[in-house]
């Protein structure tokens, strides 16, 4: 199962390689690919800074951050522009290419649910991009629609991540930011393309998870949406799958005869 990408983990990586080694990974002689296009974006939600990544997901579970540009955009509507350069050597064949506007203010650092974050070719499963030559006209929209709802966490229980997938059986797929919760409280995800929606949440250690309507995950009631729709009401619930520790009060003296 693909975990979450994480962004400032590859951004780091990205640094280090380009920083710290100068150029190929391989240390072979670079074979730079450009790939440029247009970012779109039509709804509400402002943030300062517009991200436009690629992204090597050959390996699943190892994600490699290839090139990431930032961009400054003012309130929306916008039409972004992009150009960005990377080096092909021992990449995969096909390639993806993220954006995501940073609406909570944290930089890439700290990519999560709040943020809107889409994909090449505009839906909600992304387009593979040949990796062989420099490609033009990459041109996408962010996603419009949202989901909303409160997660209801169990006595003691500890962090949680919050997700949308396009698999039936909400298995996680692809690598689009989560929400995180650490108590009982409303949580969004405000970018999202038309399609149908498997929502879930799972603790951070992966232990226990609950999903929209069917906590066990058995029989989770899917979410579709529409191209700009945003879903009140999609909650989750941990009280009836998280298992809770009776209250132990020792011996109990009686005051009374």
């Amino acid at each position: 199962m693909p975990r979450p990408f994480d962004f400032a983990a590859m951004a780091m990586i990205l640094a280090l390689v380009t920083i710290g080694l100068g150029g190929s990974p391989s240390g072979s002689a670079a074979d730079v690919i450009t790939y440029s296009g247009t970012v779109s974006y039509q709804g509400s939600h402002t943030g300062d800074t517009l991200y436009v990544a690629i992204l090597d997901t050959t390996g699943v579970e190892d994600v490699t951050l290839l090139a990431v540009g930032a961009f400054a955009v003012g309130a929306p509507p916008f039409d972004q522009s992009f150009s960005l350069d990377f080096d092909n050597t021992g990449v995969g064949a096909f390639l993806l290419l993220a954006s995501f506007l940073d609406v909570n203010g944290t930089g890439i650092g700290d990519v999560d649910g709040a943020d809107v974050f889409g994909y090449y070719d505009g839906n909600a499963i992304p387009a593979s991009i040949p990796s062989g030559s420099s490609q033009t006209g990459l041109d996408f929209a962010l996603p419009l629609a949202e989901i909303h709802g409160t997660v209801t966490l169990a006595p003691g229980q500890g962090e949680v991540r919050i997700d949308a997938t396009t698999n039936p059986a909400c298995q996680m797929e692809g690598f689009r930011p989560q929400s995180r919760a650490s108590s009982t409280g409303p949580y969004e995800i405000i970018g999202l393309y038309p399609g149908t929606y498997c929502v879930y949440s799972e603790e951070s250690s992966g232990s226990t998870r609950t999903c929209y309507g069917d906590p066990t995950c058995a029989s989770p009631v899917l979410v579709t949406l529409t191209e700009t729709e945003v879903r009140m009401g999609v909650d989750l619930d941990y009280t009836s799958v998280v298992p809770v520790s009776p209250t132990t009060w020792g011996r109990v003296k009686s005051r009374y005869p």
